[in-house]
């Protein structure tokens, strides 16, 4: 292949941060490969094309404009990579830029206005014309296994920092059930408590601070119960009688719960331990499955404010088309919840824990699915404090039979009525849910 005698025969982004060129000449062939991680821009020519992801719609797009082309020439600057194209006489130029997460690309017209560019960048491409050095057909074939390297190198860079923040995320669950289970073994004193409250309770003065009594539970001592003046005795026992149901409640699902994360962070060790010789499309994949984000929560707040105004839920496909609604945090919920969902739109949360608010968007008179119930109860469970449960406990009721308390906490909603599905989860449906996300880069 003489000095860019080539057309671009086919153009992928097989991997974040990777845009490559299937190049065409008289009899050649080479692959134009475009690393656009920060601190990792590079471009090489290589001999076959990466395998990876389907083209996504701005990709297809793109394809569209710049197969068939012919490569004029290809410049580089320490932020971003020029590929000069010509087509049917008209100029086109697609810059490839280094920004957070994965970089970002534009193609224009030859007065510079964007014909199409990648999900999340910005509208106008960066001015790089005063700072590119053009580059030779052979000093892009000597930088093209450097170049692969780099991505490779990012990339299992940026997968580490994702492993590290789970991991990171589920030790403080994990502290947190372990705290848990050493206030489920106060149940039964709560519940003495209660019943002492109880047995005494014409003794107690109104509006007293604390009363002692006898407990004769093994050997007799002397209890000091602290009082909340503002309350009856009788609510005060009413309340200790709730907290120890809860305590002990929990005290029955924390060691699976334990159990389940301490299997989680098991897994999530040996995944980084074998990051340095697995693929990093591999483990994207798997950490995909898991549901784990492989950008940093700040890096996702910023794309999506540049590609426009935030909605308080991510969108999901169930297996028959129909919208599943997650929210995304505990004031998304409410949101979702009492501005966005309708009166006969199907409302599920997981049992007995924080979780998000799941919404399935319905027309009057049309009933959920019941493929589409599980669908959605698979997402309740797996954005929950309960994702990794085996089985699941998930409460379902129409919109109308959610209400919202004055002064309650932010997330926090009443039913009125509700049903309860057991979800098994089963991992093949949570991939293809996850998998079905919108707007999902």
């Amino acid at each position: 292949m003489r000095e860019w005698n080539a057309k671009v025969a086919r153009i992928d982004q097989p991997m974040p941060g990777l845009l490559t060129l299937s190049l065409r000449g008289e009899g050649s062939r080479g692959v134009l490969v475009l690393v656009t991680f920060p601190g990792a821009l590079a471009a090489g020519l290589i001999d076959e094309r990466p395998r990876g992801a389907r083209a996504i719609p701005a990709v297809s797009q793109l394809r569209r404009h710049v197969e068939g082309s012919s490569i004029i020439a290809v410049d580089l600057s320490r932020r971003a990579i020029r590929v000069s194209l010509s087509r049917a006489g008209k100029s086109l130029f697609l810059l490839a830029a280094a920004a957070k997460p994965h970089g970002a690309w534009w193609l224009c017209g030859p007065d510079g206005s964007v014909v199409v560019h990648s999900p999340g960048a910005p509208q106008e491409a960066p001015r790089e014309d005063d700072y590119l050095e053009p580059k030779s057909l052979a000093e892009l074939r000597a930088d093209g296994a450097s170049a692969l390297d780099a991505h490779r190198a990012a990339y299992r860079q940026q997968l580490d920092r994702a492993l590290q923040r789970q991991i990171k995320r589920l030790t403080r669950k994990l502290d947190a059930i372990k705290s848990d289970l050493e206030r489920a073994a106060t149940a039964e004193d709560l519940r003495e408590r209660a019943n002492l409250l109880l047995a005494h309770i014409q003794e107690i003065s109104p509006g007293a601070d604390h009363f002692e009594a006898t407990s004769w539970s093994g050997e007799p001592r002397t209890v000091r119960i602290e009082l909340d003046p503002r309350k009856s005795a009788i609510e005060q026992a009413q309340d200790l009688f709730a907290k120890s149901k809860r305590l002990k409640r929990g005290l029955e699902v924390a060691p699976k719960r334990l159990e389940a994360v301490e299997a989680q962070l098991s897994q999530l060790r040996r995944l980084r331990e074998g990051l340095v010789h697995e693929m990093p499309q591999k483990l994207a994949a798997e950490l995909q499955t898991l549901g784990i984000e492989t950008t940093a929560p700040k890096e996702r707040e910023r794309k999506r404010k540049r590609t426009g105004a935030r909605l308080p839920y991510r969108e999901f496909v169930a297996a028959d088309g129909s919208a599943v609604l997650v929210g995304r945090s505990a004031a998304d919920n409410d949101r979702l919840t009492l501005r966005i969902a309708k009166p006969h739109d199907l409302w599920l949360h997981a049992r007995g824990v924080t979780g998000a608010h799941v919404v399935v968007p319905l027309g009057k008179a049309r009933p959920c699915t019941p493929e589409a119930l599980v669908d959605a109860a698979t997402l309740a469970a797996h954005f929950s404090d309960l994702r990794g449960e085996p089985v699941v406990d998930v409460l379902f009721t129409p919109r109308r039979f959610v209400r919202k308390r004055k002064g309650s906490p932010v997330g926090t909603v009443t039913l009125e009525r509700e049903k309860v599905i057991a979800v098994r989860i089963e991992s093949a449906r949570l991939a293809r849910l996850l998998q079905s996300e919108k707007g999902r880069a």
